[in-house]
């Protein structure tokens, strides 16, 4: 019986960690797999998978994982990106700042949870990658910004109507619904578009109105005349009782002037609401889109003009001769095009350090790319490559 009990309060004490630890956020993450890179290091390789989509690599899930990897991504090939979860496993320490100096903002400092730095309290990673294919448990992936070896924790199929903002704009909400959330984006842009038409509508109207008053102001006034005419040739006769009848035409006309002039008021009074309205309906719409700061989108630090000296050019096309030849060449490139494309977005996003950028004296700058090492040299608002050697001979 004693024998039960201690078997039973081993089993309590061998289950209980990883309850507790879910509980508490402490988690032991295990790689599903390593990333296999074309940028060999941390020098060079792009802060953002937008930079460079021409950069590739593979994703092979583990066995230790799963006993049938390919079971895992079943239909994966249906969705055209992926999100990679992933580890800064080339940090060098694990400490971090509450305030970092992202090469973004050239040297000004903001709060590491304004930043993608890989810096940070848990030196966890998130990209977006182009699914180009799955063959059995490996991914090929393009677009990215990782280097080999990345281990790499989770997979998740990017979906737009999920994932963007945006995508919010083409729900139809019922017209019920429209008139309960007058808040929502899509009813005001639906009472909007409304408005424009009653507006429309209404200004018409108000339109045919005016012309009508007008004829009619028009045509008193005409039989205003006449009755003047009339009263003057009848007062010359002494009769004055049409006197009284003129004044009342007179009075009867002006009243009709005020009320030409009130429903032009109405008029510019109506056109001043709805184009309030409009613009409130604009306000509140634009208030789903997704944003960010100005040093996110208009970035202080201008792209740069990539060059090629001729004898960088020269060693390239060597590259060109051996993939003719069908000895070793590139890894990761179908072409010498897309290689060299792929050094001049690398460097037109300035990949060097802010400390490198602005107090180092040394203009040269050293990455890998590939099976290509290039040596650069960096100028004002220009980067020269002037060297490309293979990697096993750099």
């Amino acid at each position: 019986m004693d024998n039960k009990k201690c078997e039973t309060c081993q089993e309590k004490r061998d289950t209980e960690p990883a309850f507790s630890s879910l509980e508490t956020g402490h988690l032991l993450t295990k790689p599903i797999g390593y990333i296999e890179s074309c940028f060999a290091e941390k020098n060079g390789t792009p802060r953002q998978p937008s930079v460079c989509s021409l950069s590739r690599g593979c994703l092979k899930i583990s066995r230790s994982v799963f006993n049938n990897p390919e079971h895992s991504v079943i239909d994966l090939q249906q969705f055209s990106h992926v999100w990679i979860l992933f580890i800064f496993h080339k940090n060098g320490r694990l400490s971090c700042k509450a305030k970092v100096q992202p090469p973004r903002l050239n040297g000004a400092k903001t709060g590491v949870f304004s930043t993608r730095s890989p810096h940070r309290p848990n030196a966890m990673g998130l990209t977006l990658a182009k699914l180009d294919k799955v063959e059995g448990g490996t991914l090929y992936l393009s677009g990215i910004d990782m280097i080999q070896g990345t281990p790499v924790i989770d997979i998740k199929p990017y979906i737009a109507e999920y994932d963007s903002p945006r995508s919010t704009h083409s729900f139809v909400e019922p017209e019920e619904n429209k008139r309960q959330h007058e808040g929502s984006c899509d009813a005001s842009g639906n009472r909007q578009e409304t408005s424009s038409k009653q507006f429309n509508i209404i200004c018409h109207s108000v339109e045919n109105k005016v012309e009508d008053k007008a004829e009619i102001s028009s045509s008193h006034g005409n039989v205003l005349d006449d009755h003047k005419e009339k009263v003057a040739l009848e007062t010359t006769e002494g009769s004055s009782l049409p006197v009284k009848a003129s004044c009342s035409l007179q009075e009867y006309s002006s009243g009709q002037e005020v009320k030409y002039l009130n429903i032009l008021d109405q008029k510019t009074e109506l056109t001043n609401q709805v184009n309030a309205g409009i613009k409130d309906g604009e306000d509140r719409a634009s208030t789903c889109d997704s944003f960010a700061p100005n040093w996110v989108t208009e970035s202080p630090v201008p792209k740069l003009k990539v060059r090629f000296t001729p004898h960088a050019e020269t060693e390239l096309k060597q590259f060109q001769a051996e993939f003719d030849s069908g000895g070793p060449s590139f890894r990761y490139f179908q072409s010498i095009e897309e290689a060299k494309c792929a050094i001049s977005t690398v460097l037109s996003a300035d990949p060097r350090s802010v400390y490198r950028r602005n107090r180092c004296l040394d203009r040269l700058f050293y990455f890998s790319l590939d099976t290509m090492h290039m040596t650069c040299w960096f100028g004002d608002g220009f980067a020269e490559v002037v060297r490309i050697q293979p990697v096993s001979k750099a």
